[in-house]
């Protein structure tokens, strides 16, 4: 893995950790704050509710860099090699065309939104919003790494158990 990649990738480790972070203290804050000092802060429900989807997001285009999302793949086992590469092949394709199509509908999404403000923090909910668009592309950028890695793979003949050392495998379909 390059120096650049392996820093992106990092980069967006830690800032999915530090935003789970802040999530974590802002509710406990938020907790203690109203039931032992009976003074809740005003802006803590629109933080929590704001930083959540970016975690979640964030978290979900990780899961899938690191092949972490659920698969089926009982009955692909049961296929030769070279057919598992393609259809291995085949779901990257589909899942390329589902957030193509996803990505423009979130741009629209963020788009409407940006005139929206929030009640107390008076931020646009484009901002919200925007996890959709950055998970989107960095899942197109993930399925496109796979999908070049399973070409490769299936032009040379290697099978598709030797992934290589960065991958957690084969993504189950």
């Amino acid at each position: 893995m390059g120096k650049r990649k392996a820093w992106a990738n990092r980069l967006l480790e830690n800032a999915t950790i530090g935003l789970f972070a802040v999530l974590c203290i802002v509710v406990f804050g938020e907790v203690v704050a109203r039931y032992r000092f009976n003074h809740p802060f005003f802006w803590s429900d629109e933080v929590t509710v704001y930083a959540f989807p970016w975690v979640a997001f964030l978290g979900s285009a990780l899961a899938l860099r690191d092949n972490r999302h659920i698969g089926i793949s009982f009955f692909v086992e049961k296929l030769p090699r070279g057919a598992q590469g393609v259809l291995g092949i085949l779901a990257d394709a589909i899942v390329l065309a589902f957030l193509g199509l996803f990505l423009v509908q979130s741009v629209k999404f963020c788009r409407m939104n940006h005139t929206v403000t929030s009640i107390s923090l008076q931020i646009p909910l484009s901002f919200v919003s925007a996890s959709l668009v950055v998970m989107n592309a960095l899942m197109i950028w993930y399925t496109l790494e796979s999908l070049v890695g399973k070409v490769r793979r299936l032009q040379s003949g290697t099978p598709a158990a030797q992934a290589s050392a960065d991958s957690m495998g084969e993504k189950a379909i």
